[in-house]
């Protein structure tokens, strides 16, 4: 269908015989369906999802609590404090350049 067939089918449709007083209220109408429709809902409250991120978040600070408290994390904090501790002297322990079948590679020995 092009737009000259359409055209003629639309001209072919009657008109609905309406009053007057209906034209006239008709600018009226449609100002206010327009205000009615432009009014926006407030947003709805939702609870739940706030409750479970709140229980997560507490439930993790729990967690972490608990854990920093057990005996392998203290172990393993005393572990780190003495490897950072060898680590820091590592410069002052290289003595002799080795080669070997893997490359060369310094040789790591203990203070005489």
């Amino acid at each position: 269908m092009n737009d000259f067939e359409l055209e003629s089918k639309l001209k072919k449709i009657p008109v609905p015989e309406r009053a007057e007083e209906y034209w006239e209220n008709f600018p009226a109408q449609v100002r206010i369906n327009l205000r009615r429709r432009a009014v926006i809902a407030p947003p709805r409250k939702v609870w739940l999802p706030r409750l479970i991120w709140t229980g997560g978040f507490a439930a993790g600070i729990a967690f972490g609590l608990w854990l920093a408290q057990s005996e392998p994390v203290k172990q393993a904090f005393k572990q780190e404090r003495q490897f950072r501790k060898e680590l820091a002297q590592f410069p002052t322990h290289l003595r002799i350049l080795m080669q070997d079948e893997h490359g060369m590679h310094y040789l790591v020995a203990d203070k005489e």
